[in-house]
């Protein structure tokens, strides 16, 4: 019970100042992605900065560190139709086109989940099943693609509405978000 109440702590003090991280997600998140039988976990943390937001990634691997960025436009954050799925390059700060976000719905397409309990992202239509679970002390909505299955769970908060989990993807880039352990940072 002294480990739960200590890790609870540790995960209050863990949010962020800025407006954006402080209801919403801590200041470093654990993405871990599948693909062919192969695991990458990369630290993740999303800024705001001139209007525009961040993604901000890093992983070790072969001994050195690497790092980048996307950015994301008000344009994409606010009207983006498609997740962009361009793979992280040591070094590269990519800034998406207009309608592309990264790990996140924009605006318009969490407003259509939450009024319609469906929504068109990357022209596939997404629909919503059952909610039982939840990250970050909000709930996950479950969406499913009936065409091709892909899967993925979002937190419900307008202001950030990530996608925490995703399965089944027909390009093989599943991923799921975590809150790393604090001797991992």
């Amino acid at each position: 019970m002294k480990k739960y109440i200590i890790l609870s702590i540790v995960l209050c003090l863990g949010f962020t100042g800025n407006l954006l991280a402080q209801s919403i997600v801590p200041d470093t998140l654990l993405f871990v992605f599948k693909l062919h039988g192969q695991t990458r976990k990369y630290e993740m943390s999303f800024r705001e900065k001139q209007d525009s937001l961040y993604l901000y990634w890093g992983i070790e691997r072969n001994l050195k560190w690497q790092s980048g960025s996307y950015a994301m436009s008000p344009e994409s954050i606010s009207w983006g139709t498609r997740l962009s799925f361009l793979q992280p390059e040591d070094g590269k700060h990519v800034k998406l086109s207009p309608e592309e976000t990264v790990y996140v719905l924009s605006h318009s397409a969490y407003k259509q989940l939450k009024e319609q309990h469906s929504f068109v992202y990357n022209r596939t239509t997404y629909s919503v099943q059952e909610r039982n679970e939840q990250a970050l002390g909000y709930p996950l909505i479950h969406v499913k693609d009936a065409m091709e299955g892909g899967e993925m769970w979002i937190l419900d908060n307008p202001k950030l509405p990530l996608v925490w989990r995703m399965r089944e993807n027909p390009l093989g880039i599943n991923w799921e978000v975590s809150i790393p352990e604090p001797s991992s940072l």
